[in-house]
């Protein structure tokens, strides 16, 4: 990787620090669909990054409250979807659900909040903040004794438990039937199946957290242990995990 690889977020390590670059960011983005007169619910250049960050960098409970003040700003209604996707929302609780009207931010959305808590899905994973040997996805929902207001993959020490959420590739059903069949070898299976209670998993910071791609130090390496783990529904890509760091 070169020298002057750069990641695609700044110096950040407290949900205070993240909050203040999305406000930037937002507020870029913003004023850049304004000057080119974008349509409401179309992208500009910039928000794909905008929304990767929002998405990788805060917990829910932080997305929630900047969300909401988000939109208590009328100009930004038109870029809710681009800037922050979809909805329904993982992070919005029920009592949110009339904050905007869901179908305004995509044809035929109803509900801007689940019923009930619920595990991230799949396209609002963001970049993630850890993988595994086999291809799957982890983000880190919530960590036990928490210092200050640290990022969530930030100061994970042994002992520590979190929760977090895993999201297996999708895949063809052709493509899945040959891995399942053995034909691209046992680590290809094994990245279709989600970790079971017990196992130990060896998890790396994703390359966008990283300050270098190639990096192999231990504050970018975790080990944890599986204790529990549950599908978010039947046939669903992702499963909620508490994890018990070693």
């Amino acid at each position: 990787m070169p020298d002057d690889y750069q990641r695609p977020f700044p110096e950040l390590s407290t949900i205070a620090e993240a909050v203040d670059f999305l406000n930037e960011l937002f507020q870029r983005q913003l004023e850049r669909s304004m000057e080119r007169s974008t349509p409401p619910n179309e992208s500009t250049n910039g928000d794909g990054r905008a929304k990767n960050a929002f998405w990788t960098l805060l917990p829910p409970e932080a997305q929630r409250r900047f969300f909401l003040k988000l939109v208590s700003k009328r100009p930004f209604w038109p870029r809710v979807r681009t800037l922050v996707g979809a909805p329904p929302y993982s992070f919005l609780r029920p009592e949110d659900e009339g904050v905007l009207r869901a179908s305004g931010i995509a044809r035929g959305r109803v509900n801007m909040a689940k019923a009930e808590s619920t595990a991230t899905s799949y396209n609002q994973f963001g970049h993630g903040h850890y993988e595994d040997g086999v291809g799957r996805l982890y983000r880190v929902i919530v960590k036990e004794h928490p210092r200050g207001n640290e990022l969530p993959w930030i100061g994970l020490a042994a002992g520590v438990r979190v929760v977090a959420d895993v999201r297996i590739r999708k895949r063809s059903q052709t493509n899945r039937m040959a891995i399942f069949n053995g034909s691209h070898g046992t680590i290809s299976q094994a990245s279709l199946v989600f970790p079971r209670i017990g196992d130990m998993l060896l998890l790396k910071l994703v390359s966008s957290l990283r300050e270098k791609s190639n990096d192999n130090t231990d504050d970018d390496v975790l080990r944890a242990k599986v204790d529990v783990g549950k599908q978010k529904a039947a046939g669903s890509p992702i499963a909620r995990l508490v994890l018990n760091v070693q």
